[in-house]
């Protein structure tokens, strides 16, 4: 016996672009958006919604840009779909965790591309693009504590030979010329915009291989001098970006303390889970307690390193108590992703330790940029990462390098990668690809404090991905993710006042949005 389900339809009165994104392919699957001197789009979401109002944002493979359509619940029509239907079941009063934010890694490279690349108005409007109101309204950013691969020249913030008080400690030409006025411009942008800072290696002259990258650890061991002199480091900086207007929000421990282990071509410290452990207990955090970056003053974050790696680092850590009273959360990165076994390590770390949250502190690709120029599949994966990153208590996402230029760079380590924005480096334009907009489904409509709720799936099909959150001003949105070539039918519950059925097109990320 078939079952059947009353299912209803939208009518829809109202369909808009807030603003025309000017298009051109180059080598990708889909096309970028192109902004000049003269034009550049803008992502302008509705902050009121009229009770009974649904607004839904669309953007897709083949033509749209967060394409805005506006229907009423009143206006349903009523059709019979057969039991085998894609239902999504949503229940608001079953909530999870809470967003803290979403943004970009401000780069060394990305900062001198920004303020060398461009000229006059085009500095603003990119940064209008990232932070803005009318931009992605990134409320996070991530610096490197000295430099990182990103970066024009290998270097730290003491290079001096066996400098054992760091009387030469300083704030390089990145730091007081290209990163810090950006991110004063980003602050005045967005007000709720903080950042924090990783460290991809210490001085060349505190490790074991004398080189800044490679597989070189600290010099002896956790309590002894080469330690705490990396501990004191991390205060000088702290203290030096605070003198210069700027008071960060977090720190990491190190950037990818295991893939220093195994050697790399850039920026590197090998460090172990027992080592880092022992070093936040015995170091690290009593010299930023000391120094009054307590827990109550900054973010903690360990691990910086991807999913797989959870379980040995974050574990050995947490499960000391000394050094894990000065943690606050658990930093991940997306290179070892596989669904759906890298979003459950997600999960059963917040199991095992509810009390630190969970945030991504790195995704991006790597190639040459400009041979992925309009690439949909990349939009896909960053969304796919952040739905199911989310789904599994993640409370944010952060992007690698904000802007290359066209071949990726600059890079001292020649490891070219791809980024949302792409400047060419010969004319005054930039390239808006489709990750930009695959982040806007997140970074436009989940403000920090945001609270995802519990949905639940029957029948979906392979390629689907959903998840569901209430805003601060109480809105519900659902982010729905169609991977497939087809459209596909479902039926939502618990969404609005009655049941209702929407379509999704092929290759798209779609938002619904309605006011509780």
């Amino acid at each position: 016996m078939i079952l059947l389900k009353l299912i209803s339809l939208f009518i829809v009165f109202s369909v808009s672009l807030a603003s025309e994104c000017k298009k051109r392919t180059f080598t990708g699957d889909s096309f970028v958006c192109v902004c000049d001197e003269n034009y550049c789009d803008t992502l302008d979401i509705e902050k009121t919604i009229e009770p009974g109002t649904i607004i839904i944002y669309e953007s897709d493979q083949k033509t749209s840009r967060l394409e805005k359509t506006i229907v009423t619940v009143d206006q349903v029509k009523s059709k019979i779909y057969n039991d085998n239907q894609f239902v999504m079941n949503v229940n608001v009063s079953d909530k999870k965790q809470q967003i803290l934010g979403f943004g970009g890694t401000l780069t060394d490279g990305a900062a001198i591309n920004i303020l060398t690349l461009l000229k006059g108005e085009l500095i603003n409007r990119v940064m209008n693009d990232y932070f803005g109101p009318h931009g992605l309204e990134y409320n996070v950013a991530r610096i490197s504590v000295g430099g990182s691969d990103s970066s024009v020249r290998a270097y730290s913030l003491d290079d001096t030979e066996l400098d054992f008080d760091l009387s030469h400690f300083a704030l390089a030409e990145e730091d007081i010329k290209y990163k810090i006025p950006l991110l004063k411009l980003a602050k005045e942008l967005n007000p709720e915009f903080r950042a924090f800072g990783s460290a991809w290696s210490s001085p060349a002259w505190m490790k074991t291989n004398h080189a800044i990258n490679g597989n070189g650890g600290l010099i002896w061991g956790p309590g002894d001098v080469y330690y705490k002199l990396w501990a004191d480091y991390y205060v000088k900086y702290l203290n030096a970006y605070l003198e210069n207007g700027v008071k960060l929000w977090g720190l990491t421990t190190e950037n990818e303390p295991a893939e220093g282990i195994g050697g790399s071509i850039f920026n590197a410290l090998a460090m172990t889970p027992a080592q880092i452990r022992d070093w936040v207990k015995l170091d690290l955090g009593p010299a930023l307690r000391a120094a009054g970056w307590g827990k109550e003053n900054l973010t903690l974050m360990i691990n910086d390193d991807n999913t797989n790696d959870i379980p040995t680092y974050v574990n050995t850590l947490l499960d000391d108590p000394e050094a894990a009273s000065y943690v606050s959360g658990i930093a991940y990165h997306w290179y070892s992703r596989n669904y759906p076994s890298s979003y459950q390590i997600l999960a059963q770390a917040h199991e095992k330790y509810p009390d630190y949250f969970l945030f991504s502190s790195e995704g991006g690709w790597t190639g040459v940029a400009s041979d992925y120029l309009g690439s949909w599949t990349r939009a896909e994966a960053y969304a796919l990462d952040i739905l199911e990153g989310l789904q599994h208590y993640s409370s944010g996402w952060t992007d690698w390098t904000i802007a290359v230029d066209t071949s990726g760079g600059p890079n001292w380590a020649k490891n070219w990668v791809d980024s949302t924005v792409v400047i060419n480096s010969t004319s005054q334009e930039y390239y808006k690809n489709p990750m930009y907009y695959a982040l806007a489904h997140f970074s436009k409509f989940l403000p920090i404090g945001s609270t995802r709720v519990s949905c639940s799936v029957v029948n979906a099909p392979n390629n689907v991905h959903t998840t569901s959150f209430i805003t601060p001003d109480n809105k519900l949105v659902l982010i729905l993710l169609n991977m497939n070539d087809d459209h596909v039918d479902m039926t939502i519950n618990g969404f609005a006042s009655k049941t209702i059925t929407t379509t999704l097109k092929p290759r798209s990320i779609r938002n619904m949005v309605i006011a509780l």
